[in-house]
């Protein structure tokens, strides 16, 4: 909502007032088309209509997020909410109950981390790097399997804590994943003896507690910077 307060002294009040409600509906614009809604649940369906009846387009996983169109209706006992360019879809409904309002960039999809000491611009940038932010399956790398967004191994589940009911459950969760990531983190960032920044953590999630300090972690770091990313992201 805008509210304007004109001075006695000014003239030409209609035509400020004119500029002030435009540049109030451009200030109420650009803040609808930097939210977005993001899934809270991992097996939401998006449908083609809003109602339990309307097909099944797609199913989102928790943490993914996309624009909304504003559109809001009210049916089967939910309030649907219609959201735009869902994985191919040029308009898909989801219960808004299992919806939530965040920021998103330009591109209309971003993904939602668990919050911590690594930044949401860097956990974004390892995630792309490692899965393109998607629940890649699991595949061989260093004698181990690596699974889900960030690519974890069962032993660096082990060591963030075992978060979720199981190691691939939580691979497979984006908030899950991160949430390992950060505790993974906090608890070895300290004694590595390296800076606490975006380098520092893609490199030891590369290459284990010690990895900041080994040249073999240097080319996963370029691909991670070659993600958006700076060491003080």
């Amino acid at each position: 909502m805008c509210i304007y307060l004109y001075p006695n002294s000014v003239e030409n009040k209609d035509t400020l007032k004119m500029w002030s409600i435009l540049l109030c509906f451009l200030m109420i614009s650009e803040a609808a088309s930097s939210s977005c809604q993001c899934s809270t649940e991992n097996g939401l369906h998006a449908r083609s209509g809003a109602g339990l009846s309307h097909s099944i387009l797609v199913t989102l996983r928790s943490g993914e997020c996309f624009k909304p169109t504003g559109d809001i209706v009210t049916h089967d006992g939910y309030h649907w909410h219609e959201l735009e360019n869902v994985h191919g879809h040029h308009r898909a409904w989801v219960v808004g109950v299992y919806v939530r309002t965040s920021s998103c960039g330009s591109s209309g999809t971003i993904h939602s981390f668990a919050t911590g000491s690594v930044s949401q611009k860097c956990l974004n940038c390892i995630c792309k790097h490692v899965s393109g932010c998607h629940n890649a399956p699991c595949k061989w790398d260093v004698y181990s399997n690596s699974c889900g967004y960030f690519q974890l191994k069962e032993a660096y589940w082990h060591d963030c804590g075992k978060p979720g009911s199981s190691f691939s459950a939580c691979a497979g969760d984006l908030h899950c994943s991160s949430s390992c990531v950060q505790n993974y983190m906090k608890r070895f960032i300290g004694g590595s003896g390296c800076a606490h920044n975006c380098e520092s953590y893609a490199r030891i999630h590369g290459g284990g507690p010690a990895g900041c300090h080994h040249a073999s972690t240097l080319h996963f770091w370029s691909a991670v910077e070659s993600m958006g990313c700076s060491a003080h992201s």
